[in-house]
């Protein structure tokens, strides 16, 4: 919904979102008529004869915007004859149009449909994690003076501890995802569009997975701030 609401609000600018105009409203209520959603309990399986019937509907003039958006949940709900159907309409689509697909088992996606896609891995929010307003003020500030100095030495210095560099970095994926989900957060991202801010979001993801071993944290962080968050 967010990625449709960047491409069709009537109002944006610098490739944000309003929220508040007929577009992006229609949106959010599921009935706009240039955004298809496919969910997880309208078919059991998505057969050949359904992913043809998208391909299809993709296909067709758009009513309102200059594009469309479709939205397949559970993607893998597709067999291999149906994935098959879908590869030349993902590697070659008509302009101005965009597909997401969403599993919670992407392993059971073909591999040359995940080679046609941009992916993304996204995780639940962990209710358990909470950060004090000094944490919050702290880390943005140190953000802030990357930014500024483009310096990297205070965050480094600061995240010297593992431990404290793991909660930092889920610090950030909290502001990253608030920034794009809630309207009018303070958030520390506003600088980002929202497409910026799941790009990413999936590297600071990626990072601290490297870092659950026994990577060296200092490098990767500093890695990841100079190429990231320094601009």
């Amino acid at each position: 919904m967010v990625l449709a609401k960047t491409v069709f609000c009537s109002t944006k600018q610098a490739g944000l979102f309003c929220g508040e105009c007929s577009s992006c409203k229609r949106i959010e209520k599921q009935v706009f008529p240039d955004v298809l959603t496919f969910r997880e309990n309208d078919e059991e399986d998505l057969k050949v004869e359904n992913v043809r019937e998208i391909i299809y509907q993709m296909e067709v003039a758009p009513l309102e915007g200059k594009g469309k958006v479709c939205c397949i949940e559970e993607a893998h709900r597709m067999n291999a004859a149906s994935s098959n159907a879908f590869l030349k309409t993902l590697e070659e689509p008509k302009e101005g149009r965009y597909f997401v697909l969403t599993s919670t088992k992407p392993g059971s996606l073909l591999p040359t449909l995940i080679s046609r896609s941009m992916v993304f891995h996204f995780k639940p929010q962990e209710a358990s994690i909470v950060f004090s307003k000094e944490e919050t003020e702290l880390w943005e500030s140190l953000l802030l003076n990357l930014r500024k100095e483009k310096n990297t030495e205070a965050i480094l210095e600061h995240c010297e501890e593992k431990s404290v560099c793991l909660r930092f970095l889920l610090w950030i994926q909290a502001s990253l995802r608030n920034r794009v989900v809630l309207e009018n957060d303070p958030s520390p991202f506003q600088y980002l569009s929202p497409m910026d801010c799941v790009y990413k979001y999936q590297l600071v993801v990626e990072l601290e997975r490297k870092l659950q071993s026994n990577a060296n944290h200092g490098l990767l962080l500093e890695s990841l701030m100079r190429k990231e968050f320094r601009a």
